[in-house]
């Protein structure tokens, strides 16, 4: 790894060399800082759908609590992808107490992660909730799913390039 960054770092004015180092320890320690958050909302989802299967009455809700995390874990797919359908069905057979349990542990999950989720993950990665937020929306409606890890990323750049004096950008209106 030293030699790899070194070899980078041969590429760059040699002024610039050590800001350019600080810019990437920065986005390496955001990088971590990005797969602890993941970590800590995987752990909020699973703690929520094991509480909300044990009142709803189901049977395993370790293993489907687990199943529900996996799941939202996987690009596209969502806690949705297991509870809307799962709802469905138990509506479908008559089971309504269940189905409509279902659809408000989805509902739940969905709400309480919004809500924490630009928090969370702007203290890990060390930019604020509403550019956290700002950069998953428009790095999305760009990129598509890729930009949701990738918009942070630029702007985790860019904070760490202003910070070290790399970008310098004087407006005056």
């Amino acid at each position: 790894m030293p030699t790899m960054m070194a070899s980078f770092l041969s590429i760059f004015a040699e002024e610039s060399r050590s800001q350019v180092a600080q810019v990437m320890e920065n986005l390496r320690k955001s990088i971590f800082g990005f797969l602890r958050a993941q970590f800590v909302l995987s752990l909020m989802t699973y703690v929520i759908s094991f509480v909300g299967l044990l009142i709803i009455g189901t049977g395993y809700p370790l293993a489907i609590a687990l199943l529900i995390v996996v799941v939202d874990i996987l690009p596209i797919l969502g806690t949705g992808s297991v509870l809307v359908p799962w709802a469905a069905y138990m509506m479908l057979t008559g089971d309504t107490y269940t189905g409509i349990g279902l659809i408000l542990l989805f509902l739940v999950i969905t709400v309480v992660r919004r809500i924490v989720e630009p928090k969370v993950l702007g203290d890990a990665v060390g930019i604020g909730a509403l550019p956290a937020l700002i950069s998953l929306y428009v790095g999305f409606e760009l990129v598509g799913l890729v930009g949701v890890f990738l918009g942070p990323v630029v702007v985790i750049v860019y904070m760490a390039a202003r910070k070290v004096g790399l970008i310098n950008l004087k407006i005056k209106l």
